[in-house]
């Protein structure tokens, strides 16, 4: 008698067992699984990643009715493919799927995707591994100081007004000047965001574009050739707050 068991392909198992968990609508029950077990995975794995949404994009959960946003999260579910293992990378992954794969809703606020990246941000500075430079000792910064951004400060621009969106401020169109925000992580590992005026927004963005650079090549970048004094002094005054808040640096 042959007792042989025919071979399990344990790929395939894996693909129709994944299929369902994400689309249960769309997709068939195992076989060789009960239904009412599948239907209790299904509710764990979805219920771990509806959970995770809402508590790293807080805002966008509130905003949204709950049929939208059980739509928003069973769509993320079911359609995105994620590259990554790691509980940590889905707020990544669901920028991803709102920027390249999700179909506009009627209902979508146009904001949206901006006011997720937003509230992504505070979650990815918290856990980034980049170090802060030694604190600049107290001073008072003159034109021929060098100075250079943090590596833990981010510089965000926004069509939107994306800080202060909340279920009473919903804009339906954009401003006509857009939103300048920084976040830095300080030395005590707080995440913060400041508001920019677009000039202190260009002046950060050229310690950006190269590290460490004096504050008169700053100036000259930013302000016209002809600028008063006046307008020199109050850019200065601006990096200095910037160097007391741990936004730059000084060396």
């Amino acid at each position: 008698m042959n007792n042989t068991q025919p071979k399990i392909d344990f790929k395939a198992k894996q693909a129709e067992f994944s299929a369902y968990i994400r689309n249960p609508n769309s997709q068939p029950c195992p076989s060789d699984v009960a239904p009412q077990r599948m239907q209790m995975y299904r509710e764990l794995f979805f219920n771990n990643v509806e959970g995770f949404l809402s508590s790293n994009f807080p805002v966008l959960h509130k905003i949204l009715n709950q049929e939208q946003w059980q739509q928003l999260a069973q769509d993320f579910f079911s359609q995105h493919q994620s590259t990554t293992p790691y509980f940590s990378e889905i707020p990544e992954e669901f920028i991803l799927y709102l920027q390249n794969e999700r179909q506009i809703q009627a209902d979508d606020y146009p904001f949206m995707l901006e006011l997720a990246h937003y509230e992504w941000v505070e979650m990815a500075l918290s856990i980034a591994q980049d170090i802060l430079p030694e604190k600049s000792k107290p001073q008072t910064l003159t034109q021929l100081q060098k100075i250079s951004l943090s590596p833990l400060t981010w510089l965000l621009a926004y069509q939107y007004p994306v800080h202060k969106i909340s279920p009473n401020y919903l804009p339906i169109e954009a401003p006509e000047q857009g939103t300048y925000l920084a976040v830095y992580r300080d030395k005590q590992d707080e995440v913060k965001f400041i508001e920019l005026a677009p000039m202190s927004f260009r002046l950060l963005q050229t310690l950006q574009e190269q590290q460490t650079k004096p504050i008169s090549d700053c100036l000259k970048e930013v302000l016209p050739k002809d600028s008063s004094e006046a307008l020199q002094n109050a850019a200065i005054g601006a990096l200095q707050q910037f160097l007391d808040k741990q936004l730059i640096y000084a060396e």
